[in-house]
């Protein structure tokens, strides 16, 4: 049969390249298919310079870099780009079709992520005519002694406030939350840092296509504050728009039971997948990837 694989591997990113590194290391047939045109997910697009301090071995790797280090452990001859999957049909052998091409497999291995998505907007009027709000970093050089706001209360929103910080000393993070849904220690020793809790943005003053401040407001008063801004820093998440899998979903998730198996020879690890207590961040990801291999292998 043309194009049969043992394991057939949906998504590039960092878990989908890890899994794929585990059966370049033990000699098993696989293939991966990447949606877009770029290896990475996330963590390319949007990412590159977000410090990971979760993965095991690895003390701390830029995004970028974890993701340099797992392409030295596949062959990318085995990846292919622009393969979205349109269809999945189970009989004897699992059938993949990205419309271009049909594969087929022994076992398949969900890892999409979050699939193709957006960044959730800061959600004020005008928002869209502003060039200088941004949703992802590829680099903080052009930040040094810049006025920047960033909203979010995730990881990724307190790891960019620890990097500007470094290079600024007008930073400000505000999150809706009086507690921030990332670890806090990663800016305990950001003195440059100014945070505002509990708080929502409210408006945004636009001239020449950028914002130039931003009007925040207490979450349980009237209370305003303006923050003159060269730069706005929008981490929100993203709104996931994730491929319809013939297959049990909890809103945009794969279902999985304690194996992270969706049905028979179907596994789902990473962000794509939902079960009680899921946790979507690399390290659980990773842990994910190892069960699913063993049961496989």
């Amino acid at each position: 049969m043309e194009n049969l694989h043992k394991v057939i591997i949906v998504g590039a990113g960092p878990i989908g390249l890890y899994f794929a590194s585990k059966c370049e290391e033990s000699g098993i047939d696989y293939i991966v298919l990447e949606g877009s045109d770029t290896i990475g997910g996330q963590l390319t697009r949007l990412y590159p310079e977000k410090d990971i301090v979760d993965i095991p071995g690895i003390d701390c790797i830029k995004a970028a870099g974890y993701i340099e280090l797992l392409k030295t452990k596949i062959n990318l001859k085995k990846v292919v780009l622009d393969a979205r999957v349109s269809s999945i049909k189970i009989s004897d052998k699992i059938e993949i079709s990205t419309g271009k091409t049909a594969y087929f497999c022994e076992f398949l291995v969900l890892a999409t992520g979050l699939g193709a998505s957006v960044p959730r907007p800061l959600g004020v009027e005008h928002e869209n005519e502003c060039d200088n709000i941004i949703y992802s970093v590829k680099s903080f050089d052009h930040l040094k002694n810049k006025r920047v706001a960033i909203f979010g209360g995730g990881d990724s929103a307190l790891d960019w406030a620890k990097a500007i910080s470094a290079i600024s000393d007008n930073v400000h993070l505000i999150h809706r939350r009086l507690e921030f849904r990332g670890n806090p220690d990663t800016i305990k020793d950001c003195k440059n840092l100014k945070i505002h809790l509990p708080y929502v943005p409210s408006s945004i003053v636009v001239e020449n296509g950028k914002a130039t401040s931003v009007t925040i407001k207490k979450v349980d008063s009237d209370e305003l504050v303006t923050i003159p801004v060269d730069y706005i820093f929008v981490n929100y998440g993203n709104i996931a728009s994730l491929s319809s899998f013939p297959f049990k979903m909890d809103n945009a998730f794969l279902v999985v039971n304690n194996e992270n198996r969706v049905e028979n020879k179907v596994f789902a690890i990473g962000d794509v997948c939902q079960y009680e207590n899921k946790t979507r961040r690399i390290a659980p990801g990773l842990k994910e990837a190892d069960k699913v291999f063993k049961l496989i292998s």
